[in-house]
C-alpha cells in the first residue's frame, strides 16, 4: 500500500474487506437470464415483477445465479438438483404439471437435468 503509515493501513483494512466482500456477493448474485440465456427467457417485466419462461433439457446444466422471491407454475414435470454456493447439492422437489412452487430468495446452479423440465417463473422484485 505504498508509503501509508501503519495506522492508516489498519484503518483501511475494514473498508478493503467490505469492498472485497461486496464484490464476492455481486459475483454470486448473477441474473439467471444472463447466466443461462438458453434456459431463461423474459416474457414480461415491469417495476414489480419479471415473468420468465424456464426450460432445461435433459443433460443441460445452468451456472450459479440468484432469484428473488419466486412463484413457479410447472408446465413439464421434472426434478432438478441444485448446487448451492458452498458446493453442496440439494435435490429439488418432484413437481407435476399444474403444481405451483413458491420459494424465497436463493442462489444456486442447476446440475445436469435427468429429464426435460419447463415452468413459468414469476420473480417478485423488491419494492
Amino acid at each position: 500500500m505504498g508509503n501509508l503509515p501503519v495506522n492508516s493501513m489498519k484503518a483501511a483494512l475494514p473498508l478493503i474487506a467490505v469492498t472485497l466482500g461486496l464484490g464476492v456477493a455481486d459475483a454470486r448474485a448473477q441474473d439467471p437470464v444472463a447466466v443461462c440465456p438458453t434456459n431463461f427467457k423474459v416474457l414480461a417485466e415491469d417495476q414489480t415483477t419479471r415473468v420468465i419462461h424456464f426450460t432445461q433439457k435433459k443433460g443441460e446444466t445452468c451456472g450459479m445465479h440468484s432469484h428473488p422471491y419466486i412463484v413457479a407454475y410447472v408446465i413439464k414435470s421434472g426434478q432438478l438438483t441444485y448446487i448451492m454456493p458452498d458446493g453442496t447439492k440439494k435435490q429439488g422437489p418432484k413437481l407435476k404439471p399444474g403444481e405451483v412452487l413458491q420459494r424465497g430468495p436463493t442462489s444456486h446452479a442447476h446440475d445436469a437435468a435427468p429429464e426435460d423440465v419447463e415452468s413459468i417463473v414469476i420473480e417478485v422484485k423488491k419494492p
